[in-house]
């Protein structure tokens, strides 16, 4: 179709054709967009995946206190909290926890990128860049660590690291008390140390 106007005829059918294609190339490009700020986003949050599942509740500045018979076991720090109510578990940021000895006073702290809490037990698991430092300056470092609240133990099957004033040794796997007073490690071990521990076979 060709309409009437000043000057040369104008073609309205190819003005059509060019407004669509603007509308279709904007579209596309808006849909981009919104893909790569869902792909940003998931970056931080736990509910990304194939089946995401959103959190019942997100707390800033998350704390948690747990205790048996009137005597504290640990305190856990959180940057941020996702509470998922459903599986009674809790997935924490930026965590700190401080392990209490029988007396009261702290003998371990522990620090790690991300953790979770399972409200049915009060076990955790710590994951990524975990680090526990007691009071006698020893020091683990591996990649996760879970705590058994009903057997006062935490253990990793991962690699590790323990650093004492004594000297320092590598290891995969290990299973200890909060304090790491008594530790068995799970396998041969490289390094010195004077330590007292145990090493599988």
């Amino acid at each position: 179709m060709v309409g009437e106007g000043r000057g040369n005829p104008v073609r309205i059918a190819d003005s059509r054709l060019q407004i669509s294609d603007c509308r279709l190339r904007e579209t596309a490009c808006f849909m981009l967009y919104a893909v790569c700020c869902m792909l940003l986003a998931c970056q931080d949050k736990p509910v990304c995946g194939p089946n995401p599942v959103l959190p019942s509740q997100v707390i800033d500045g998350f704390t948690l206190h747990e205790s048996s018979s009137g005597k504290r076991l640990y305190t856990l720090e959180a940057q941020e909290a996702y509470v998922y109510d459903p599986v009674q578990r809790v997935d924490v940021t930026g965590l700190r926890v401080l392990f209490y000895d029988d007396a009261g006073g702290i003998h371990s702290t522990l620090v790690a990128d991300e953790g979770s809490i399972y409200s049915k037990n009060e076990d955790l698991v710590a994951r990524g860049h975990v680090i526990v430092r007691t009071s006698d300056s020893t020091m683990l470092t591996t990649d996760s660590l879970s705590w058994s609240n009903q057997g006062r133990l935490v253990r990793t099957d991962a690699d590790l690291v323990i650093e004492t004033p004594k000297g320092r040794i590598e290891g995969k796997g290990l299973v200890s008390d909060a304090g790491l007073n008594k530790i068995d490690i799970l396998s041969p071990v490289k390094g010195t140390s004077d330590y007292d521990f145990e090493t599988g076979k």
